[in-house]
């Protein structure tokens, strides 16, 4: 399995099944700006909730090959065996395809995840184990709290402020590797830095920041 991060905004992802797999996919899939269509006679109050809100379509109906005709992902997610194999047949020509039975045909999996702000942090075991990839996942999530966000947030500034700027190659990656230190994780510091960064660009004293 190769690790990639695929932009989805405005993709198309059909999901077929209606139940609590189905709707963690579709919340995943709409938290990363994908267009979702749930297949399905039935749906778990969850996937009711995101329907009714417009966050999802909903097609009440069994799967049919022509439900996936254009879609940039298909999540196969129904209890049924044999179904689950058929879709897959059907679903030759969809890019990204995963089946949350783990069955065979599929390209695409899921890994435990969670977000602090641009920062991502995935863990998947290849489907060996997801209990070990969400047990992971949650030692994490204490090491990366929630305020860590606006620590990448800083990052993201100082590297979009030394890109405009007029410094040096060798300058700009002292600064890179400094603000990589714990102590720049205080807001303080934070601010002295991007202070310092704007002040020197501004009086063309390009190295007096230079650690």
């Amino acid at each position: 399995m190769t690790p990639l991060m695929i932009n989805l905004a405005e993709r198309s992802a059909v999901i077929i099944g209606g139940g609590k797999v189905a709707c963690k996919r579709a919340e995943t899939l709409i938290d990363h700006g994908a267009k979702v269509t749930i297949i399905s006679p039935d749906i778990i109050e969850g996937l009711q909730a995101l329907y009714q809100r417009n966050e999802i379509q909903w097609e009440n109906k069994k799967f049919e090959p022509d439900d996936i005709q254009g879609a940039f992902i298909a999540v196969i997610a129904t209890n049924d065996l044999t179904e689950n194999q058929r879709i897959t047949a059907a679903a030759e020509n969809v890019p990204l395809l995963n089946r949350a039975d783990g069955g065979e045909g599929g390209n695409l999996h899921f890994p435990a995840h969670f977000t602090r702000g641009k920062l991502t942090i995935a863990v998947s075991t290849g489907g060996a184990s997801p209990m070990l990839a969400s047990h992971l996942k949650r030692n994490l999530e204490v090491h990366f709290p929630p305020d860590y966000e606006h620590y990448i947030d800083f990052l993201y500034e100082c590297r979009q402020l030394l890109k405009r700027s007029g410094f040096s190659r060798e300058v700009k990656q002292d600064i890179l590797e400094k603000i990589l230190e714990d102590s720049y994780q205080d807001p303080a510091i934070q601010r002295q830095m991007l202070e310092e960064i704007e002040k020197a660009g501004e009086e063309k004293e390009f190295d007096r920041i230079k650690r």
